[in-house]
């Protein structure tokens, strides 16, 4: 697509001062896509020179050009920074908030997909992946193909298409899963959609049919600053620009707010008996879901009070996407998310379960879930396995701690150090341990989730929370080979003498 016309038809979106190109040769550039990175591009790509947390893209214009970039699209920082190099003959697109120009110029190239599909947008702390989980079992029953875009990486249909280190990838990776997608037949999508994105106009160019709210709490502040920021990055899902209609949970406060102040027409829900148009209530060993009018039986596969929630968010978004209710509350029955509230063993009566918690507000839910489990077997401890990951909001991490102190046993090791001294990461966590429980500090985290094994009594459940799904760790020299999981039922393992325990392969 000639340059000249994708900048045009990007004017025509809520764009401001999209310059135009004057140079016949420029224009007549034809344009094949657009990425961030320049690992990402190939030959008749724009690249998007974009400042970052570290380090300005145009920084990387030698190895874009090398890898055949034609057109630059950049701020007047990145235009400087081009200048001096020996590229400086690149067309250069300059615009002082690329990053919505850049959105849109990846939706235009590729074909708009996201308009020929029903989009869901989960947004909220915690509970996005949980979410968009049950929510593509409730389309996959209900006959619709489903994709997937958010921390698990992208699905369609339960395949994996492809996985990435971002909750929310980038504008033009989002666009062009949802082309991929697309060909291959998918009706909807449905996508995590952090705040961060949110703020950095990674999902413009895209609509929502729904938007989801799961709440809010502790994390980011880092980026945000404030609670009332990612707040107001959050609530930015709930205007018109972004979506037409919305689902909220309003258990905490700022559900509460946001369904006031939403200008989208919302459905709330709770499950905590607030005066919501969906309610679920406890009845007879499982929930019932209800509007007044219609209702449905849920039933989950942990108990835990966020797991309820988050299914009763999900069976509602999916009614409003056109599947029957009952098909989207049996499907949550059976639905299972990586590394969220993931049982890896059952041995001896003690139970072992592997968590994504990294906030203090998932941190404490899922050991008041486990405590109530233990509360109900009149026996055993809650030990839960903990850190924090580095570069990542540190004010939150004695927070952490304090809610690990929920646990009558806290052993605090490292999670992702990435670039920090995981020695100040754990200090940082040890800060807000309280006492009454016992507390140990394990500088390995294989050494940490093998003491909360041999520790175990009959009767115990064992949290090792922080990572959930992923498969590596991150320290400052390089990434290596880490899954909780597989660390966790070796450890149990050995512990049977060899034999398996339940969920174990």
């Amino acid at each position: 697509m000639r340059l000249a016309e994708v900048l045009r038809d990007a004017g025509r979106a809520p764009i401001a001062d999209v310059p135009p190109i004057l140079d016949e040769s420029v224009a007549n550039l034809d344009l094949v896509g657009i990425a961030l990175s320049s690992d990402g591009l190939e030959p008749g790509f724009a690249f998007a020179a974009l400042p970052g947390h570290h380090r300005h893209g145009a920084e990387f214009i030698d190895e874009a050009c090398r890898r055949g970039a034609v057109a630059v699209i950049t701020d007047s920082q990145g235009q400087s920074i081009i200048a001096r190099s020996a590229h400086s003959d690149i067309p250069i697109i300059v615009h002082d908030q690329p990053r919505p120009l850049v959105a849109h110029i990846a939706a235009i190239l590729a074909g708009f997909p996201t308009r020929s599909l029903t989009m869901v947008g989960v947004t909220g702390t915690n509970g996005k992946t949980s979410v968009c989980a049950l929510l593509a079992a409730a389309l996959d029953a209900g006959d619709v193909s489903c994709g997937v875009i958010g921390t698990l990486g992208s699905t369609l249909n339960g395949d994996q298409l492809a996985s990435g280190p971002r909750t929310t990838p980038e504008a033009p990776d989002i666009q062009a899963m949802a082309r991929s997608m697309v060909d291959r037949g998918a009706e909807a999508i449905v996508m995590e959609v952090s705040s961060i994105a949110l703020s950095e106009h990674r999902v413009d160019g895209v609509v929502f049919d729904v938007a989801v709210f799961t709440g809010l709490s502790h994390d980011h502040l880092d980026y945000h600053e404030t609670m009332e920021a990612y707040f107001a990055a959050k609530a930015e899902l709930f205007t018109k620009e972004r979506s037409r209609r919305g689902v909220v949970l309003i258990d905490d406060e700022w559900g509460e707010r946001l369904a006031r102040e939403s200008v989208i027409p919302v459905e709330t829900v709770s499950t905590t008996g607030k005066a919501a148009n969906w309610n679920m209530t406890a009845v007879d060993g499982g929930w019932v879901l209800t509007d007044g009018v219609d209702s449905c039986d849920v039933r989950t596969p942990v108990g835990a009070d966020f797991v309820v929630a988050n299914a009763a968010v999900a069976i509602v978004a999916a009614l409003g996407v056109g599947v029957p209710l009952v098909v989207a509350a049996d499907a949550t029955e059976t639905a299972r998310i990586p590394g969220r509230m993931e049982l890896v063993g059952r041995e001896n009566g003690i139970d072992y379960i592997v968590d994504y918690a990294h906030t203090p507000d998932a941190i404490e839910q899922v050991i008041s879930a486990a405590a109530r489990e233990r509360a109900a077997r009149g026996q055993g401890r809650v030990i839960v396995v903990i850190g924090a990951g580095g570069d990542r909001d540190p004010k939150k991490r004695p927070d952490m701690g304090m809610a690990a102190s929920r646990a009558d046993v806290v052993i605090v090791t490292d999670d992702n150090p990435r670039s920090e001294n995981p020695a100040d990461i754990r200090r940082q966590l040890l800060e807000g341990v309280q006492g009454g429980c016992e507390i140990h500090e394990c500088d390995s985290r294989r050494d940490a989730i093998g003491l909360a094994v041999a520790t175990a009594r009959p009767g115990d459940v064992v949290l090792v929370l922080g990572k959930g799904h992923e498969a590596t760790q991150e320290w400052s020299d390089g990434v290596i080979a880490f899954d909780d999981r597989q660390v966790l039922a070796s450890f149990i393992h050995d512990r049977r003498g060899g034999e398996s325990g339940r969920g174990v392969e």
